[in-house]
């Protein structure tokens, strides 16, 4: 089959949205199918010649998506907070907490995918490779997604800088503004990473994460790495509050309030706490299904072939 998804990426808007639909696609792939990915700037596209189509951007509205349906064409769309009224197939929101959104639906009524079964998690994500809890820590990820939109790395890694023998391992994506930033501030105790080819192994190096409460936490949970999270869009708010009322990461607020003291604090906490690491580690990793994006394909997949008789 030929597979469409329509998503976008900019400074503005960060990455996440095509790294969770290039997990998703890489899982079609290896079922066989091609995908072809289009964004704002392919506009209009011909989309007659595919067999499904999946939205995940929030830079359309109710009557584009409308406007993809046809008989023989499945449409899937994604939304982390049910913006939209949803005129679609099927509609797959993998946030763990999907299940307590209220979705707006007109004209049909999708199967829902939700949830962390369908957690999209690239591929060396989902290899069986936890952090090791070590009981001296030290070592902290820094990372605030491919765009960083608030510019926080910076700010973040200025303020662990008077941690006792803390030592940072900072990345900082393909869209950073801040690069420069960053290497100001940075110590001897900082090592910073451009866009690195292994994410999974410079988390894997470190004892705790500081990172945005967007796509990466699901990265982070499959590794099992406690994380402190600072939201940086209202669209990561709903992750930040599900992991912290569930005791799996802890949150310091979003990119308008910080208090620095109060996250150097709350590192060197994190940090002592030998048997919290643990269990946060644990619930982190039993949290989301590593195998999420090829449960996600397969029964997108099936359901449409059952939608088109196939």
């Amino acid at each position: 089959m030929k597979i469409a998804f329509r998503i976008d990426i900019s400074n503005e808007i960060g990455t996440g949205h095509y790294m969770r639909m290039s997990a998703l696609a890489d899982a079609f792939a290896g079922l066989g199918h091609r995908c072809e990915f289009f964004k704002g700037e392919d506009e209009p596209v011909d989309y007659s010649g595919f067999n499904i189509i999946i939205v995940d951007t929030y830079e359309v509205n109710d009557n584009y998506i409308a406007g993809l349906n046809a008989p023989n064409r499945s449409l899937v769309c994604y939304d982390d907070n049910a913006l939209y009224t949803y005129n679609c197939d099927i509609l797959l929101n993998a946030n763990l907490y999907a299940g307590v959104l209220q979705f707006k639906l007109a004209g049909k009524s999708p199967h829902m995918l939700l949830g962390g079964k369908y957690a999209l998690l690239r591929r060396e994500f989902q290899e069986n490779a936890p952090i090791t809890i070590n009981e001296h820590a030290n070592n902290v990820f820094v990372c605030f997604g491919g765009s960083d939109l608030r510019n926080m790395t910076p700010l973040v890694v200025d303020a662990l800088q008077g941690i006792n023998g803390v030592r940072l391992s900072v990345v900082l994506g393909g869209y950073t503004k801040c690069d420069e930033q960053v290497f100001a501030v940075a110590g001897e105790n900082t090592i910073i990473y451009k866009t690195p080819e292994s994410m999974r192994e410079v988390m894997r190096s470190c004892d705790i994460a500081v990172a945005s409460s967007g796509t990466m936490t699901y990265e982070l949970a499959a590794l099992g790495l406690p994380s402190i999270t600072i939201s940086q869009a209202e669209n990561q708010f709903l992750i930040a509050e599900y992991m912290s009322r569930n005791g799996l990461m802890s949150c310091v607020g979003n990119w308008m309030d910080v208090d620095f003291d109060h996250l150097r604090d709350e590192v060197e906490v994190l940090l002592a706490d030998y048997g919290r690491r643990k269990t946060e580690s644990a619930g982190l990793m039993k949290a989301v299904d590593k195998n999420g994006a090829y449960n996600a394909a397969r029964e997108i997949i099936e359901l449409h072939q059952i939608r088109i008789g196939g």
